[in-house]
């Protein structure tokens, strides 16, 4: 469930902001996932080596979303779901 998540976070990130948010995006998660196994009593070698791979869907998802936001955007402009600039 949560490279899913991270994934679906990643195709966000992609869609609405530009390469300086996948860093401290990725950090602040890695360190809250590290802290909470922490909680829970693993170690921390423990936490790192299950972390890898939801960062990996962060950053797929976040190219994901690269590529998709041409697309994203003609199907807004379609549906017409932007703010109308008419008065």
């Amino acid at each position: 469930m949560l490279p899913l998540l991270a994934c679906a976070a990643g195709i966000y990130l992609g869609l609405y902001f530009n390469i300086l948010v996948l860093l401290p995006f990725s950090i602040l998660g890695a360190g809250a996932y590290v802290f909470s196994g922490w909680a829970a009593g693993q170690s921390f070698i423990d936490s790192a080596a299950i972390l890898l791979f939801p960062m990996i869907s962060v950053q797929a998802g976040y190219m994901l979303g690269l590529t998709a936001r041409e697309a994203y955007g003609q199907l807004r402009a379609r549906l017409n779901i932007g703010q109308s600039r008419q008065i």
